[in-house]
């Protein structure tokens, strides 16, 4: 007997701003996970601007070949807020005005001070047979409606509002559906190899059709070794990436730096509270970036002091304490002034450790004893300073400054 046909959903992002990219989806990578970790296999991802017949087009296929479709955006007050017509129109019904949504809306602004414009009570008008989705954390309701084979959800683009609908709405009804096949994965941090490289440590691992699938992702040179499971229960799927990862982690052997299912930030973080260590940051090349990635998480401010972008010498010198000598001796991207930088930050910020970069990220400024991609790191701890220079490959100034984050990330997961 051949085994039954996943669960599949699609989603759709809506809004002419992510077409033109002056904003990005976030949406659809969070709900991809979390609809995955249920059960379903996401099939597509959409991303479609206002115009209502495009809008028709995509809901619509989206429909026809899902079993559940989950819709961002397009639910506000203003004329290019079309889900709610689009989807009258899809299914050939009227939009009805839904009083207690409008009393929420009404509600909603007027605790807050705000006023309470005609246009808004755009956001009670909903498709006749729809079922809705109140919202809590914000004034537009959502609704679910089934198109042909699918339950179409269809909530707001403001991700705050839509996690917590998530949670609310689809996630109850998602689980309740029969035939889930839950999805985990685990993944492997992996810096030094080429993705090339990698993948021929990797062999056999990674052929089509495997469970778990396991495949590879590079980004600013921080490979990720991502292994996915599918079982009839979450336990089974996450013993099976275990098991994958336990033949795993032999082959890449001193490439491998961190693991788990969480952001490379919050691992690291993790780390640093087992530990009991606080953290201060110097940073030069990396302009912030490092202290921006850690405050991104939620809880940050238990680990992380503080940080000092000193980028040009003075600020190194003022900032910072780095002797004037030391930066004409030896120039600001060499060890010594990288490990007076760590030094510095440590003793001004009051911290446990502390980390420093100091690098040439071009496209000029190199030269031929310190080209483009030469940057300086140092750890700072209550006993001394380790430093050490690394030569990243000049693929780019937004490349040497990623790959510079994730070797300090690196260091404090040792």
């Amino acid at each position: 007997m051949s085994a039954p046909e996943p669960k599949t959903a699609q989603l759709v992002a809506i809004g002419d701003e992510l077409v033109h990219g002056s904003a990005l989806d976030t949406n659809s990578k969070w709900l991809a996970g979390e609809l995955e970790r249920l059960g379903l296999v996401v099939r597509r991802l959409t991303v479609v601007g206002d115009d209502p017949d495009h809008l028709e087009q995509t809901i619509a296929a989206a429909c026809a070949h899902a079993d559940v479709v989950v819709a961002t955006g397009g639910l506000g007050p203003t004329l290019d807020d079309r889900t709610r017509e689009v989807v009258a129109r899809i299914l050939g019904v009227e939009l009805e005005f839904h009083e207690p949504s409008w009393e929420h809306v009404r509600n909603w602004l007027t605790k807050r001070r705000r006023p309470v414009p005609e246009s808004n009570r755009r956001q009670a008008m909903l498709p006749t047979g729809g079922e809705v989705l109140a919202n809590t954390t914000g004034t537009a309701p959502g609704f679910a409606i089934t198109i042909e084979r699918a339950r179409l959800f269809a909530l707001p683009g403001v991700p705050r509002e839509m996690r917590t609908m998530f949670s609310d709405h689809v996630r109850p009804a998602v689980a309740a559906l029969d035939g889930l096949q839950p999805t985990t994965d685990l993944r492997l941090l992996v810096l030094g190899p080429s993705e090339a490289a990698l993948g021929e440590r990797l062999g056999d691992h990674m052929l089509p059709g495997r469970n778990p699938a396991v495949g590879v992702t590079a980004s600013g040179g921080l490979l990720t070794v991502r292994i996915v499971a599918t079982a009839p229960e979450l336990a089974a799927a996450e013993a099976l990436c275990e098991a994958t990862a336990a033949e795993l982690r032999p082959l890449l052997g001193d490439w491998l730096f961190a693991e788990g299912r969480a952001e490379l930030p919050e691992l690291v973080l993790a780390r640093l509270r087992q530990l009991g260590h606080t953290l201060a940051l110097a940073e030069s090349c990396t302009g912030g970036q490092i202290a921006a990635r850690l405050v991104a998480s939620a809880g940050a401010s238990d680990v992380l002091r503080g940080g000092i972008v000193a980028y040009h010498n003075d600020a190194k010198v003022d900032l910072l304490g780095v002797e004037p000598d030391l930066l004409a001796e030896h120039g600001a991207v060499s060890e010594p002034v990288v490990s007076a930088m760590a030094a510095g930050a440590r003793e001004r910020l009051g911290a446990d450790l502390a980390a420093a970069t100091s690098g040439i990220a071009g496209p000029g400024g190199g030269s031929a004893e310190k080209p483009v991609g030469t940057v300086c790191f140092a750890l700072a701890t209550p006993t001394d300073v380790r430093a050490w220079t690394l030569r990243i490959p000049d693929l780019g100034r937004e490349f040497v400054r990623d790959r510079a984050v994730f070797e300090v990330f690196r260091a404090l997961l040792q």
